[in-house]
């Protein structure tokens, strides 16, 4: 029991380290997916004053718009799953926490 104890501690450990990192490379990844979008809306509206805006017939929006939008998309269902991430590892943790506190019931009580 100690065993499995011990281990669940130190792979809760080890998920918080790894939370920290990601979130510290997500931080950094978002700076670039902010200017990237800033650089592709700022392009596009360049292309809007020269009149040239590639779209096809039948799409409701042209390409650079079309993209953007599936990359916020994109962006907010990762942020989704992020989330969840970190609802699973509460759960772990507050599953481990809950377990430390139980004794078997084969054990008997010190009178």
């Amino acid at each position: 029991m100690k065993k499995l104890l011990v281990g669940a501690t130190v792979a809760a450990a080890f998920s918080m380290t790894a939370c920290a990192h990601n979130q510290s490379t997500t931080a950094a990844a978002d700076d670039g997916y902010a200017s990237l979008v800033a650089e592709a809306q700022a392009k596009q509206e360049q292309s809007r004053a020269d009149g040239n805006v590639w779209q096809q017939r039948n799409m409701k929006l042209p390409y650079v718009d079309h993209y953007l939008a599936e990359a916020e998309k994109a962006r907010q269902e990762s942020v989704r799953l992020a989330q969840e991430a970190v609802k699973s590892a509460n759960g772990q943790i507050d599953q481990t926490n809950y377990g430390r506190n139980l004794t078997p019931g084969w054990y008997k009580e010190a009178r």
